[in-house]
Order: C-alpha cells, then structure tokens, then sequence
C-alpha cells in the first residue's frame, strides 16, 4: 500500500512538475503594413452587427498568405465599447498546426456612432501561411479589453463592396480589385 502511495504521489509530481508546451496565443503571427502586398487580391470580408458592435473585416490573400484591414464601430449605448476577435489556423514546419489561433483585433470604438463611424483597423499581413479565417463582434472594456464576445463566427464571404461604401479609407484600393 506504502509503496503504491508512494507511485502516486511521484506520478501526480511528475506531472504537474512538466512544463507545459508554449501557447499558441502568445505567438506574433501578423505584422502592419502601410498597403497589403501587391500580390494580394480580395479575398472577401467577415462581417457581424450583434449587440451594439458592428465588425467588418476584409482580407486580401496570395494563396495562403492573408492580410487584413477593416473597421469596429461601437454602436449602441450600452456602456461598453466594441471590438472584433479573429481565428485561423497556421502552416508551420510543414503541416498545419491542428489547432486555433486567437487574436484580439488591435484596436477598439467607444464612440456610439453608426456602423461606420467607428475605428479604422490598420494593415496587418500574415507572418505565415494561414486558412480558416474568420471573426466575431465583441464588447470591450474602454481599454479595449475583451469582455465577451458573440458565440458565432463568420467566414470569409465574397463581398462587391467599396472601401467608401463600409467606411474603409479609399487609399487601399485593392480591396475593389476582386
């Protein structure tokens, strides 16, 4: 009985003394850019107005290598500011990773305006390879801060939309080049 005490209690340590492997989230999986590369075309946008956030985020794509522009825009008074959460799946040393990566949009609106009156959000390009792209709206704290989100996602859906037309700044006019 000692014993077998013993094999647990060295097994329970072993365990829990195993470093655990990095998270996936922690990785830099995007840089900004002054304009998306010149080989990227349109790829589509992923767009939700749930709760008092409106998210509209377009992707321009080379193969499996996105970049991204768009526009969070808080829309209702209801004490929280809005934001946007994107996933996708990465291609690193050789396969695809299997699983999730998350990211908080960088940047938020706490404005209370129209759908487009909100936060323009940059030019991000992928550091590498990635598929399954999608997001949501969420609320945010005036920090920009997650506080929840929609359980729903959406995908990339083929849009005819202008950058004026969504409130995007007409000065990356690929996004029109579908």
């Amino acid at each position: 009985m000692r014993r077998t005490l013993f094999a647990v209690i060295a097994a329970v340590g072993l365990v829990l003394g195993l470093p655990g492997a990095a998270s996936a989230h922690s990785t830099d999986d995007w840089y900004t850019a002054k304009e998306p590369p010149a080989n990227h075309t349109f790829a589509g946008c992923s767009v939700s107005h749930v709760s008092g956030v409106n998210q509209e985020l377009c992707w321009g794509r080379y193969g499996n290598w996105f970049s991204m522009d768009g526009m969070i825009s808080d829309t209702a008074t209801d004490g929280y500011c809005a934001t946007a959460q994107i996933r996708y799946e990465i291609y690193e040393n050789g396969a695809w990773a299997g699983h999730w990566h998350y990211r908080k949009v960088p940047g938020h609106d706490c404005t209370t305006g129209g759908p487009t009156d909100g936060t323009f959000v940059g030019e991000f390009v992928s550091k590498y390879q990635i598929r399954n792209v999608s997001s949501r709206a969420c609320h945010a704290d005036s920090n920009g801060e997650i506080i929840h989100c929609e359980s729903n996602w959406h995908g990339l859906a083929q849009s005819t939309a202008s950058h004026e037309g969504h409130g995007r700044p007409a000065e990356y006019p690929w996004v029109n080049s579908a």
